[in-house]
């Protein structure tokens, strides 16, 4: 059973450089931070209301984080699903038929891990983790007009939403839930732990520039996470600290300038 969204990984040059922003800007705080040299990183995690950010920098050049930022640049990298039986769930997906990156569980920052490949998982890299017994953060995040700061969602790019969120739900147990979509644009959604992973794809009834610029992404792109919402109790006390990093404002939406931070292309709600 997939109990939350336990992170989203993303992947940065400097570990430092990460932390400035998540940390210093938004007020988050490292509750774990570790070298894991089968993976080639260094890693920090920050909880973030029902979940937690994971920065990624890279320190070993022939490894699968290094080649990622080689390739695509700082940003989104997985998204990672916390259960209490990190085997089992491996077990389940292998019989589901997901094909697989690791074969067996094995240590990291978030505990017992394993990961299965994106070409089966409509081009997100998912990883499952059982925490040692006793590790949940939860409690009051952020800081100034970020307290209280939460992950909402987590965005995907889909060449067909429906179909996406089903295998979500179907092979991965994830609850289906409601989601809304910008014009030109059909969504549909699952849910673990009060987070949820809204799919989006282009509306095919609509010939609209929205519409054609998302179908433009995922050819170029291909399917995978292309955004993260996170929540806060009033976006106007926000928006001027967000100034420096492009935001832009849409109605009670700010969305800011991906290269501003790191890759990442993120936008602040209101809670409702």
């Amino acid at each position: 059973m997939l109990t939350r969204v336990h992170h989203v990984g993303l992947v940065v040059r400097r570990l430092e450089d990460g932390l400035a922003f998540w940390q210093d800007v938004l007020g988050l705080r490292v509750s774990k931070q570790a070298t894991v040299q089968d993976q080639g990183v260094r890693a920090a995690l920050l909880p973030i209301g029902r979940s937690e950010i994971e920065l990624l920098e890279p320190i070993n050049r022939n490894g699968g984080v290094a080649k990622f930022l080689e390739k695509r640049g700082e940003g989104l990298h997985h998204v990672c699903f916390e259960t209490p039986d990190v085997a089992g769930e491996l077990g389940t997906a292998r019989a589901a038929g997901f094909p697989l990156i690791d074969e067996a569980p094995r240590p990291g920052l978030a505990g017992t891990i394993c990961f299965l490949h994106p070409k089966g998982t409509r081009g997100i890299l998912v990883e499952f983790a059982t925490p040692p017994p006793g590790e949940h953060h939860t409690g009051s995040v952020g800081a100034g007009p970020f307290a209280g700061l939460a992950l909402r969602d987590v965005v995907a790019r889909s060449r067909e939403a429906s179909t996406a969120a089903e295998l979500f739900e179907k092979k991965l147990g994830l609850r289906r839930t409601a989601a809304a979509a910008p014009a030109g644009l059909v969504g549909a959604a699952v849910e673990a732990g009060g987070v949820r992973l809204v799919f989006l794809a282009a509306d095919p009834t609509d010939a609209g520039a929205p519409a054609a610029a998302w179908r433009a992404a995922v050819e170029a792109d291909g399917e995978g996470i292309a955004g993260l919402v996170l929540e806060i109790p009033d976006i106007d006390a926000a928006a001027p600290r967000l100034g420096e990093f492009g935001a832009a404002r849409h109605g009670d939406r700010l969305d800011l300038v991906p290269g501003r931070c790191h890759g990442v292309p993120l936008s602040f709600e209101n809670r409702s």
